[in-house]
């Protein structure tokens, strides 16, 4: 007789508190097509995509360029605006500029700034549940608000900090698995809470060295979250990514897209790149 397999455990999604809107745009260059330009036109078309860095990165937000290292493209724009209409604003303005005519799409991503209000729900509700007051007693949920709003307001600066100024990034997508056997979406609200609590142990041993911002992306792209990472060192991604490969959250749990590393480039890295003087 066939045995039905048990029903998931029916838990609510994790709160979260959100930021900056984030689109990871990558480009391939037309070497071909630069290197028929005239010397005239080429310092032109440098000049003008150098401004254009410039005059982005003032907006109500931040725009960041990076040099990529691999066959996954040649140069990436990061931009972090604080509504979808604006990063539809500046994906539309950047493929009106004069650089745009000599790129080719190399892929591109859309999340939002995400932090997991995880721990601070727990702590709101041992607090309360200390104080003897539970959900449903009348005064409950207005309690629990301030509370959570206390932490929300802790969270502002990682919400809406600018692109962190490191000179190297590394960014992925991942997404958390949904497998027959291992299933991150049927496991209660307690046992993912443990889980990520030894994962964020493992990221903290790094905190003094990399810098990470974690987009959601879940209704945006194909994959769940986009992972930047920020550093001085290169070496510091592989070390860091080793380590959470072990974890259990990485290694039961996690299905991880391509890897892309840049190098941060300011308006004059852009114009040397473009020009042919770097």
């Amino acid at each position: 007789m066939a045995t039905s397999l048990p029903l998931p455990v029916v838990t609510e999604a994790p709160p979260t508190a959100e930021g900056w809107y984030i689109l990871h745009d990558q480009w391939r260059l037309d070497w071909a097509c630069l290197r028929h330009l005239e010397s005239r036109d080429r310092e032109l078309l440098a000049n003008a995509a150098s401004l254009w860095l410039t005059d982005h990165a003032k907006c109500d937000g931040d725009t960041a360029c990076y040099a990529l290292t691999g066959q996954k493209g040649d140069l990436l724009f990061l931009h972090y605006r604080r509504t979808l209409a604006d990063l539809l604003a500046v994906q539309t303005a950047f493929r009106r500029s004069h650089l745009h005519e000599y790129l080719r799409p190399a892929g591109g991503f859309v999340s939002v700034v995400e932090v997991s209000l995880n721990e601070a729900t727990a702590i709101a509700q041992g607090k309360l549940a200390s104080q003897g007051i539970k959900p449903g007693d009348e005064q409950y949920q207005a309690l629990f608000d301030a509370e959570q709003a206390k932490h929300r307001s802790v969270l502002e600066g990682r919400l809406w900090r600018p692109i962190p100024p490191h000179p190297h990034l590394c960014w992925y997508p991942m997404s958390k698995r949904r497998g027959e056997q291992k299933n991150w979406y049927a496991l209660t609200s307690d046992e993912r809470r443990q889980l990520m609590r030894g994962h964020g142990r493992v990221g903290h041993r790094f905190h003094q060295q990399v810098v990470q911002v974690i987009g959601g992306s879940i209704g945006f792209d194909d994959w769940e979250w986009s992972v930047d990472l920020h550093a001085e060192d290169p070496m510091v991604f592989k070390k860091l990514v080793t380590e959470m490969r072990f974890d259990p959250v990485s290694a039961w749990y996690a299905d991880f897209g391509e890897f892309v590393l840049g190098q941060r480039l300011n308006a004059d890295g852009l114009h040397a790149l473009i020009s042919g003087s770097g």
